[in-house]
């Protein structure tokens, strides 16, 4: 367990990093309505990218309590009607606006045409992070390029929403996020500027990741197509005790076993734990045939380092909603996917001197870098002493319309089986 003596963050990370290829801040709530206690969440997305070039604006106010999607909007629009500022957060898009410097930040979302807005004021309880802050310090790869990565955890959230002509003060949890870089998801391997810096930080974050993994032979891993290195889950929660966690996979086309990722646990205000020994595995999905794709909608985390364990279920509670940009003239990748999901998350974290419990709401996203291929699985069971020695094989391609398992067991009388379906 770590303490950070001083906030990571510096002004000329806060504010913008013009003219770099993309650029975003995000901020997340999760909060109750004073008045009747309902449960909300409220999303705010600003960014800007030079691909185009354009903006991107989005929100989301989800009625948790009611399982209702109020409001969203999710736009790209003229890049010059986003305006930001360096060495501090100062967006202005249309008339939704956030400030502010750490610890202190305001938004201002307004939609008059909806007779919808939302004035909230954040507190920061604890320092921001970097991404694998002690690999990398928040640098990330993705295709041929990178992007720095950091994020405030636990926020007090206070303020107030107008829905057409009921005005609910509110009280709850805040989160914001930072990420900038020249990076690209519909063509993640064509800008070569900073290929020795990427070569590098795949690097660093291959030598964290070994050094915190024991080698052995897993008991099981599946693989599926859906799962590229373009797409993510991603998790946020402040439990009932104020402790705060994170959880970001940047997904090697595993399905269920080691998560390539980073799950950090924020415990006793500035002490943090980033943990790189973590397995997922999904227990409920939902497809989309449009796309022949599945995103989980249920995961369940196991991660461990030195004596400390935590052991994470974190699943939605709402229908969510999915957003979906078609890359056109598109080639292998066809699409850009994202679902947001409020829900609830249990965990329990143990190390050798306590065990605790906990429960809160949570935020889920899943974004998916949607491929020519659709939907296909390759799961592998290992058959280890006193039962054998082997392994069961299961390929299920969407693509090919083939299902094929095959189980070897070298200490059986009847050493292979094979099965072949036709769809």
């Amino acid at each position: 367990m770590k303490k950070t003596e001083k906030n990571p963050w510096t002004p000329q990370d806060e504010g913008d990093h013009f003219p770099v290829m993309k650029e975003w801040w995000c901020f997340e709530t999760l909060f109750k309505t004073i008045k009747d206690n309902r449960k909300w969440n409220l999303k705010l997305s600003m960014a800007y990218q030079q691909e185009t070039p354009s903006c991107f604006y989005n929100y989301y106010l989800f009625d948790i309590t009611n399982n209702k999607l109020v409001f969203h909007k999710a736009l790209n629009d003229d890049i010059n009607k986003f305006k930001h500022k360096k060495e501090k957060v100062d967006l202005k898009y249309e008339k939704t606006t956030a400030k502010g410097l750490y610890p202190n930040y305001e938004i201002h979302l307004e939609e008059p045409k909806k007779d919808f807005t939302a004035d909230l004021k954040f507190k920061a309880k604890i320092f921001p992070h970097w991404s694998a802050q002690d690999a990398t310090n928040g640098y990330l790869p993705i295709g041929f390029d990178h992007y720095r990565y950091g994020w405030l955890l636990n926020c007090d959230l206070t303020g107030k929403i107008k829905i057409k002509n009921e005005i609910l003060d509110l009280k709850g949890k805040g989160y914001l996020e930072r990420a900038y870089g020249n990076w690209s998801y519909k063509n993640p391997f064509t800008i070569l500027s900073n290929l020795k810096k990427t070569i590098n930080t795949y690097g660093k974050l291959s030598n964290w990741w070994i050094s915190q993994h024991k080698p052995k032979i897993p008991n099981k891993i599946s693989f599926t197509t859906e799962n590229n290195p373009f797409g993510y889950d991603w998790f946020w929660s402040v439990f009932e005790n104020d402790w705060s966690v994170f959880y970001g996979n940047s997904m090697l086309w595993v399905k269920e076993g080691p998560s390539f990722g980073v799950l950090t646990l924020f415990k006793d205000l500035n002490n943090y734990i980033d943990f790189s020994d973590i397995k997922f595995k999904y227990n409920k999905s939902r497809y989309l045939p449009k796309y022949d794709l599945y995103y989980p909608i249920d995961l369940t985390i196991n991660a461990k380092k030195d004596d400390k364990k935590l052991n994470i279920r974190a699943w939605a509670t709402c229908n969510g909603h999915e957003y979906e940009h078609v890359f056109k003239n598109s080639g292998f990748y066809k699409a850009f996917y994202l679902c947001e999901l409020p829900g609830k998350i249990k965990a329990e974290y143990e190390d050798k001197n306590k065990k605790v419990n906990l429960k809160g709401d949570c935020k889920l996203v899943q974004q998916r870098q949607v491929s020519l291929l659709g939907h296909n699985s390759l799961t592998l069971k290992v058959i280890k002493p006193p039962k054998g020695i082997g392994f069961n094989f299961d390929l299920d391609s969407h693509f090919m319309k083939k299902r094929i398992k095959t189980k070897i067991n070298l200490a059986s009388r009847k050493m292979l089986n094979f099965s072949l379906k036709k769809y």
